[in-house]
């Protein structure tokens, strides 16, 4: 239900011309957000007595979206008849003394009601499930749950959107003569600066291509060939992530001591191809440079793979939280749930990075008649998710067959992305893999995309498989013949190294000497 002390605080934020908080567009459009939800709901009907207050706000906020000024409204308004009796109030509220503190609590209560009435957009539904569930009126156990899924999923789906249209809403307008602009400053500073970068552990890719890492509120396409190492770049980046506390590019000293709050750094590591016991694996070889036959005999001879692994996370507070989901079987908004189970676990601003392995495998929350539109879909999904935890997220996702025909970083391209543009479209970041059909030890690389940084970057990345370990990665020039390499450093190399020159009679068909 709608009241009167509701509407009334919305007169003294919106014509009240003593308050100094920023009147915007995204105030009068929450307000009607509001005000259409309980229009449009028979069983919640408006009090007579609020009717007219409530048609005259309704006004003046469409008004304001039309760029009219306040007194200009409220003068438009009071030739009509039908707010005669309004007058008093009006020009009451007009000229009310009310405090900023106050005023912005009245903004937290618009915005709260619209979220409130965002997440019951598909109030009819929860109530007809929750009915049957109660009288048993369902027809089947197998209904009953898909319709829960489905209940759950609008809500959490609507939720996700409102969030979101509020991070967007909040800096989304700025007067660069008017307005104040410390909150967009801030946004700045917590998106783009270096400290707040989650660094890949690789000298390269932080501090040459990237700045100084993975930022937050970005998603970031890891594309590879099956058998190219996607999964276990992925892996690594987790663990570099994890167990270094110092930004690569700031140079920062590393801080030892165990915090008495304990776990600071939280990272989500959920995988759709690999089972739990290999991601265990997975983790603890690149971390201590076991190979399998190594880790088998850790095990047999009793060594405590547990204390290792937690001793080496907790140099940084971190941990790392792994998920095994069969393929197809969860959405972006179950991934949210993860996310949100974290947070009550380890506390608000704790998870530093999502990796998810891979994009492909994860099921589409809307149904598409397109398979490459659904896959769109889910990246902006993910994307979404980015922002509303403000965090980078990580995604792998397959190349077309022509990838596995690489034979050096130039030759990969955008559009060996296979199904869909889109993924491209709605990613931040692009990075593509191709394993060398020869050497097992060589993995090519190219940043495609990259909005944040440098991209069209070709690179080599030194790969012990052995270990599941990327020991090192370079950047490429396609010139010239190697030279003598060392780690981190730009190396060049013949577009096609195995390539060999034919000569010819000058003579033949009038050609020269070679081609």
């Amino acid at each position: 239900m709608i009241t009167e002390s509701f509407i009334n605080s919305c007169y003294s934020v919106v014509i009240n011309k003593t308050i100094k908080i920023t009147k915007n567009k995204a105030l009068y459009r929450d307000i009607l957000s509001v005000l259409s939800f309980h229009e449009t709901k028979e069983q919640l009907d408006i009090p007579m007595n609020v009717k007219t207050k409530f048609d005259c706000l309704k006004k003046i906020c469409q008004m304001k979206l039309e760029d009219k000024t306040t007194q200009n409204a409220i003068d438009s308004l009071m030739y009509s008849k039908k707010y005669d009796g309004l007058n008093d109030f009006l020009e009451f509220k007009r000229s009310e003394i009310i405090k900023d503190v106050s005023a912005v609590d009245i903004v937290k209560q618009i915005r709260l009601r619209k979220t409130y009435n965002s997440l019951f957009k598909n109030y009819d539904q929860l109530s007809t499930f929750v009915n049957q569930f109660r009288d048993g009126s369902f027809d089947s156990l197998d209904d009953l749950a898909l319709d829960y899924e489905e209940v759950i999923q609008s809500m959490y789906l609507n939720m996700m959107n409102e969030k979101r249209g509020v991070s967007i809403e909040a800096s989304a307008s700025l007067d660069l003569g008017a307005d104040d602009y410390q909150h967009v400053l801030e946004l700045i500073l917590k998106k783009y600066e270096r400290k707040n970068t989650i660094p890949t552990g690789f000298t390269v890719l932080d501090n040459e291509v990237l700045n100084g890492g993975a930022e937050p509120s970005r998603i970031y396409i890891i594309g590879g060939s099956s058998g190219s190492g996607k999964s276990t770049l992925l892996n690594n980046l987790i663990v570099n992530a994890a167990t270094q506390n110092v930004n690569l590019f700031d140079k920062k000293e590393a801080n030892t001591e165990i915090k008495k709050d304990g776990v600071e750094n939280v990272f989500i590591y959920i995988t759709l191809e690999n089972t739990i016991e290999e991601s265990l694996l997975r983790t603890y070889q690149p971390m201590f440079g076991r190979d399998k036959n190594d880790v088998l005999r850790d095990i047999s001879t009793g060594v405590n793979i547990k204390q290792k692994i937690v001793e080496k996370l907790k140099l940084c507070n971190s941990t790392i939280i792994m998920k095994y989901f069969p393929p197809m079987s969860i959405s972006t908004l179950d991934i949210m749930s993860v996310c949100d189970d974290a947070i009550a676990e380890y506390g608000k601003g704790t998870i530093k990075g999502l990796y998810v392995d891979y994009l492909d495998l994860l099921k589409c929350d809307t149904k598409y008649d397109m398979y490459r539109l659904e896959l769109g879909h889910i990246v902006l999904s993910l994307k979404t998710l980015a922002v509303e935890y403000n965090i980078p997220v990580y995604a792998p996702t397959q190349l077309g067959r022509s990838s596995y025909r690489i034979q050096n970083s130039s030759e990969l391209n955008l559009d060996q992305i296979s199904e869909s543009v889109k993924k491209i479209e709605h990613a931040d970041f692009v990075i593509l893999m191709s394993r060398d059909p020869i050497d097992d030890t060589k993995v090519y690389g190219k940043v495609g995309k990259n909005r944040s940084g440098v991209s069209n970057v070709n690179l080599e990345f030194n790969v012990n498989f052995a270990h599941f370990k990327f020991n090192n990665v370079r950047k490429v020039t396609n010139t010239s013949a190697p030279d003598a390499l060392s780690n981190d450093q730009t190396i060049p190399t013949t577009n096609k190294p195995n390539q060999k020159i034919l000569t010819l009679p000058k003579n033949f068909m009038g050609m020269g000497e070679s081609f």
